[in-house]
């Protein structure tokens, strides 16, 4: 039995086709009138009508009505009622891929709970037959569940094995890139091998369906005929959301913290919270009134004096905190704890804790605060956990040389000014190698001859007006004798006139560098610590210890960077914002290469994405010593215009209206029975009826031409006749 899927042009066809059938039949006037000469002069009467007209050239009247018939019967988009069960339709059966939205946005409330319920609903009325596959996409695609694995699993475990999926499921921090993700779930099952009725070619698209949703490359992208697309729309628990981002002005530097509210929005006063480096609220607030759908910009407070640092700012009064935290540029000047180990006098001059003391004084960009080891009773304290940088100026105990070689471990600095053999044999310990000193017998003084200044220390002195060191003398130095050819021995940078190792170098397997200088640089040893070059060897020495920052760079979370080409070093490290070291993934092809040169070859070349917002700090050892540079990564500020785009948006980018369908996801579930059939719009889509009841309208239309003009033209011939 057929059926019409738009019965409304039916019923226009049928009285358009009766029309005119109707006038002919009410018509009252002589069908021919033929003139007569003999009777032109005779009074006209008027001629009578019958009662009843009958049809003339019926074959040509039921001709036109059949016509209008059946071409009004094919915009009525006839289709046969059949029902046919899926898992009859195809003995293949079908091909479901599943792609899951897992950018940030899906973090609200309540999206895990309905993507959760739309896969289960997907998923529970499927046959043995049907095959599944489950993505997951942001700016990348996330294979969960591949369709060889569907195949491979029992019927009765596939249920188990969505749940399990699900549960791996997890929204990210990244940006929604929706085209990218559906055009190859599409082309993948265009390709797949099995199915042999193309309109079982399907892919759901599981989305909140938000503004900030990359659609772009639908435009250019192809979209396979064989293949439809579901959007089923999920939505959260609360509408509306806002969102605060960091934006630099590109002349001045000056950052500002910008807050987005989304279309949808019910709430428009917020409030931005400063926090200080622990998370506590440190500062006024900042009321925010942004309207919905607007986007305004907000000055960064300033540093209040005798208060903590502010660190970042956080949006309190929105119910989705997903995008509600940045991390704020820190360029307040340090404070910088360094240990020492020596004399606590620092008004002694005959110690050399006198001349450090003096040049630690002098920098007030960075403030260095002075820790003693030993105590007046020489008591001796660890490291703090803080301290960068340790210098030991006089002999140590035996406990104090233990903690110093842990410091080393823990990839910290050390410099030793040795000012007798007695010291040495206290912190010779600290050395790789074994290494003896004695005293050095000096006639009048001794100079610097060999310097290395392609070491970090030594750097700053390469210039020409710079490297010159005669005008310091030495009245006593320690003589340190070792076989400088062995594997792990110290690199020696500096030499006395007379070959003597004068300042030794050496790096650990965890980065610890240790200095150590076979004379002191107190006036009974040198001059040294009167030169001008002492006050540049202990700043170059805390440069290496305490990285200078290198400023900042904005950046959103699922953006790369390649960090030997952003510090233009090949030795970096990366912390995360958890201060985690970030380890580059090592390429599977190169794995069986564990030689140095190739992993150094592959960290040169490491591409790393920032996957969560936060602040993350890159360091590199430089020229001028270690600097770190600030990542401040945020959430992607389109993920927080988190209003729905309209349904039809994808056929306005190019999608065809037959192979798209947006899905009621509030629906109730329907009875397994009415399911399987197939619904009326696509039994029409398959079967086209209307193609043929337009044909053969149009060919009744050209028959009709053909009977009129031979009528017509009988007529004519019957009239010239007569």
């Amino acid at each position: 039995m057929f059926e019409l899927l738009a019965p409304v042009f039916a019923v226009v066809g049928g009285i358009a086709a009766a029309t005119p059938f109707v006038l002919h039949m009410f018509r009252r006037t002589p069908a021919v009138k033929a003139p007569f000469s003999l009777v032109r002069f005779l009074t006209p009467t008027l001629p009578k009508t019958t009662k009843r007209s009958r049809l003339e050239h019926w074959p040509l009247m039921l001709l036109r009505i059949l016509a209008v018939a059946l071409i009004a019967l094919a915009f009525a988009r006839p289709f046969q009622r059949v029902t046919v069960a899926r898992e009859q339709a195809d003995v293949s059966g079908r091909h479901l891929a599943i792609v899951l939205d897992a950018s940030a946005s899906m973090r609200r409330d309540g999206l895990r709970e309905a993507v959760t319920a739309e896969v289960q609903k997907l998923t529970s009325g499927l046959n043995p037959q049907d095959v599944v596959s489950i993505t997951s996409y942001s700016t990348g695609t996330k294979r969960l569940l591949t369709s060889e694995e569907w195949k491979q699993s029992e019927a009765g475990a596939r249920p188990a094995l969505v749940t399990r999926v699900l549960e791996s499921w997890e929204p990210d921090w990244k940006a929604t890139r929706t085209a990218q993700a559906i055009l190859e779930a599409a082309d993948e099952v265009a390709r797949e091998k099995g199915s042999a009725n193309d309109s079982d070619r399907s892919v759901v698209l599981v989305t909140d369906f938000q503004e900030g949703s990359d659609l772009d490359l639908l435009r250019s992208g192809n979209w396979p005929d064989s293949v439809k697309l579901e959007l089923r729309i999920v939505k959260p628990t609360a509408a509306g959301n806002a969102g605060v981002s960091l934006a630099e002005e590109q002349k001045t530097g000056l950052v500002r913290v910008r807050v987005t509210n989304s279309g949808d929005a019910t709430v428009t006063k917020y409030t931005l919270q400063p926090f200080d480096d622990a998370g506590k609220p440190v500062g006024n607030p900042i009321v925010a009134d942004v309207a919905p759908g607007q986007r305004r910009t907000f000055s960064v407070p300033e540093q209040v004096a005798g208060q903590p640092r502010i660190s970042g700012i956080e949006l309190l009064g929105d119910a989705q905190p997903f995008d509600n935290v940045v991390d704020l540029p820190i360029e307040d000047p340090r404070v910088l704890r360094m240990a020492h180990a020596g004399s606590t006098d620092p008004n002694n001059a005959e110690a050399m804790r006198y001349y450090l003391q003096r040049v630690l004084d002098g920098d007030e960009a960075e403030p260095i605060e002075l820790i003693d080891l030993l105590n007046s009773e020489n008591i001796a304290v660890p490291p703090p956990q803080d301290a960068r940088l340790a210098i030991v100026t006089e002999k140590i105990p035996d406990k104090m040389a233990t903690s110093l070689k842990e410091f080393l471990d823990r990839g910290n600095m050390v410099l030793v000014a040795v000012n007798s053999v007695e010291m040495f044999e206290s912190v010779k310990s600290l050395l790789p190698v074994e290494v003896s000193a004695s005293e050095a017998t000096v006639t009048d003084y001794a100079m610097l001859g060999q310097l290395d200044f392609s070491s970090s220390l030594l750097a700053p002195f390469a210039e020409a007006r710079f490297s010159d060191f005669s005008s310091i003398k030495f009245w006593h130095y320690r003589t340190l004798a070792f076989d400088e050819k062995a594997a792990n021995a110290p690199r020696v940078i500096a030499r006395f006139d007379a070959g003597s190792p004068a300042i030794l170098e050496s790096t650990n397997a965890a980065g610890g560098r240790l200095y150590l200088v076979a004379a002191g640089w107190q006036p009974t040893d040198s001059q040294w610590a009167l030169s001008t070059r002492f006050p540049t060897m202990i700043a170059r020495l805390i440069r290496l210890a305490y990285p200078r920052s290198a400023g900042h760079l904005l950046l959103a979370a699922g953006d790369t960077i390649q960090p030997a080409e952003l510090t233009g070093q090949d030795q970096w490290t990366l912390l995360d914002p958890e201060q985690k070291p970030v380890t580059p993934v090592v390429n599977l092809a190169d794995a069986t290469k564990s030689d140095d040169k190739n992993a150094s070859e592959q960290k040169q070349a490491a591409v790393i994405e920032l996957d969560r917002p936060g602040r993350w700090v890159l360091t590199a050892q430089t020229s001028e010593g270690a600097k770190s540079t600030s990542l401040l990564v945020t959430v992607p500020s389109s993920e927080s215009r988190t209003e729905p785009l309209p349904a039809g948006q994808l056929q306005a980018l190019g999608m065809a209206a037959e192979v798209t369908r947006v899905a009621d996801t509030s629906e109730t579930p329907v009875d397994p029975a009415v399911a399987s059939q197939l619904d009326a719009s696509e039994l029409e889509s398959q079967q086209k009826y209307w193609r043929y009841c337009l044909l053969a309208g149009l060919g009744l239309l050209v028959l009709e031409a053909l009977v009129a003009s031979g009528i017509e033209r009988r007529q004519n011939m019957e009239a010239v006749q007569a």
